[in-house]
């Protein structure tokens, strides 16, 4: 991480990795994400990214549990205007088959209005594919 600002919330941290153009969320360990905790992570991007869009990478790989209603919520509009494109990390088989489950619904919902997501399991290569989304 480098010197720019940090916002935290509840659950972990969100930065501008200015180096490569991104926002980068950090979770707690054990992390269950909530619809709160979904609200507040959509705030501090929007905060960090200064009122310009930039693509995001998510480390779920502290992710506990994500609600529902959290989900859902990083699915829809408010948090669709938020980024133009967002990577997520992830560290087993089974986060991974989670994360595709979400993806797959997500893309069924938004349709040709959905940003561009992936799944990554290994950090630099989310980076460099982010990279082709700033502005």
């Amino acid at each position: 991480m480098d010197n720019s600002t940090v916002v935290t919330f509840s659950s972990g941290k969100i930065w501008l990795d200015e180096v490569n153009g991104i926002i980068r969320v950090e979770f707690a360990p054990g992390t269950h994400q909530t619809l709160q905790i979904a609200r507040e992570v959509i705030a501090g991007i929007c905060a960090i990214g200064d009122g310009v869009r930039r693509p995001a990478l998510v480390d779920l790989t502290k992710v506990k549990a994500i609600d529902r209603d959290a989900r859902s919520y990083y699915g829809g509009p408010e948090s669709i205007a938020s980024w133009p494109a967002l990577a997520m990390l992830t560290d087993s088989p089974l986060s991974t088959t989670i994360a595709n489950i979400w993806l797959a619904v997500y893309s069924a919902i938004n349709g040709r209005r959905a940003n561009p997501s992936k799944i990554f399991s290994d950090e630099a290569a989310a980076v460099e594919w982010l990279k082709g989304f700033r502005s």
